[in-house]
């Protein structure tokens, strides 16, 4: 099996500076298990997901198609590793650790993919942290790999041992599968697109518009290097979406409003004087949800930085929303991303870079729902999940959130030169969900500094 398009852009689009992993830091409460252990626990679960065993190689035909085959000299200890962190094992601490761990890079002849169980935690938790490619993910499917280890009951029985052994295929015929399963993808491309109606030229457009629209130049456009650096925000689910509910939103708009507020505040530090920045927002098109791989489109959302009353920053981005859903262009934009199965794989790559290039914004703000009841790790209850949304070539930040148990963990991930106040920028988020929470209907309030809120 070949990455279909849009996951093989993710590859195109990986650059030195801007690796693109996906990535999650999991609290969890009680001592950390034992590293055999939890390899133990991991690699009896892997049959679940296949393709964690399986690497990307190039076959010698088919224009160097890259094909998912069996890594044959597979290991889960070079995929499960730990490291303690330095006393006191505070908040700081671990948000440190987090950040050098995500910024060492994946090994590409090995399955794309580690997790890093960190021991030393103030109170004696511990935490694990995990990347994987965006070749491999999008959002929602993250959700599936983190949830291979993770179980609903806190006395779940092991798994059996897996009896899985490397399947080897001749160059051949991988060869001759990738071209036959290639053309089978540009098929479907081509029938998707002809199905197309005039209706949807009008959809194309008005999404295209708004993609190529220039954003403003700020700070966070830039990429310096590989470092990364991680922050952290939570709030309490009922209340974000009761926040959102009272003013015509949802959790997202609560989401995007509460990132305007916070960007304003970090873009005003930095002696920037903005209205409006643009938030690339990504829209799951996924119908199942168990497969791997990515079912993405995007959507621009103009974000109202020059608001300083999160309320007001919320009316906002309600009416952008409802213009951008009500001119459906969620799915013309996937449709393009179909489109590049129509291309060799060379095409597919200046494709997808020239894309990146001319896109018009400022920052990535992604909103996965997550699983509502409490999952346990070998008995470990999960306090807190927090997602990494990779950083793109030219672009310094990215906000995701993840609902999980009646809260919201958001994960602030930036290149660490260009954003090197990215806690502040957390605690503003969070002063901003905060306000909201607590704003009556139809009035305003000003968000709290940064470290009020409780």
């Amino acid at each position: 099996m070949f990455p279909r398009a849009i996951d093989g852009a993710f590859l195109d689009l990986d650059t030195h500076a801007a690796p693109l992993h996906v990535g999650w830091t999991i609290r969890l409460e009680g001592p950390p298990p034992p590293l055999a252990a939890l390899r133990r626990h991991l690699q009896a679960r892997l049959d679940r997901v296949p393709r964690l065993r399986q690497r990307l190689v190039a076959t010698a035909l088919a224009g160097r198609e890259r094909r998912w085959e069996d890594d044959p000299a597979f290991d889960v200890a070079r995929h499960v590793t730990a490291c303690a962190l330095p006393a006191p094992g505070g908040a700081g601490e671990l948000r440190a650790a987090a950040g050098t761990l995500l910024s060492a890079p994946l090994d590409p002849h090995r399955p794309l993919w580690h997790m890093y169980l960190v021991e030393g935690l103030a109170g004696g938790g511990c935490a694990l942290v995990g990347q994987v490619h965006h070749v491999l993910v999008d959002g929602i499917a993250a959700i599936e790999v983190a949830a291979l280890l993770l179980d609903v009951d806190a006395d779940a029985p092991p798994d059996p041992p897996s009896a899985w052994t490397p399947r080897r295929e001749s160059p051949v015929r991988a060869a001759g599968l990738a071209v036959r399963d290639r053309l089978g993808a540009a098929a479907g491309a081509a029938r998707a697109l002809a199905g197309t109606g005039p209706g949807t030229a009008v959809q194309v457009g008005g999404a295209l518009r708004d993609l190529l629209r220039p954003a403003p130049s700020t700070g966070l456009d830039r990429s310096v290097g590989p470092r990364r650096a991680v922050a952290y925000a939570e709030a309490g689910l009922g209340a974000v979406r009761e926040a959102g509910r009272r003013r015509g939103g949802t959790v997202n708009d609560v989401l995007l409003a509460a990132s305007a507020v916070a960007l304003g505040e970090a873009s005003r530090r930095r002696g920037e004087t903005h209205d409006e920045l643009k938030a690339l927002v990504p829209v799951s098109v996924r119908s199942e949800s168990s497969d791997l791989g990515n079912r993405l489109s995007f959507v621009i959302v103009t974000l109202p930085v020059g608001e300083r009353e999160p309320a007001a920053a919320l009316d906002a981005v309600v009416a952008q929303t409802r213009r951008v859903k009500g001119a459906g262009h969620t799915t013309p934009v996937a449709g393009l991303a179909q489109a590049l199965e129509l291309l060799p794989p060379r095409g597919r790559a200046l494709a997808a870079r020239a894309a990146l290039r001319i896109a018009g914004f400022n920052v990535i703000v992604s909103n996965v729902p997550g699983p509502e009841m409490p999952l346990f790790l070998m008995g470990r209850r999960v306090a807190a999940i927090h997602p990494a949304v990779p950083v793109p070539d030219g672009h310094g930040l990215t906000i995701g959130a993840l609902s999980y148990a009646g809260r919201i963990g958001v994960g602030l991930y930036a290149d660490a030169e260009a954003v090197p106040d990215l806690v502040e920028v957390g605690r503003d988020l969070e002063s901003a969900l905060d306000a909201l929470r607590v704003t009556a209907p139809g009035r305003g309030a000003s968000a709290p500094r940064a470290g009020t809120s409780p």
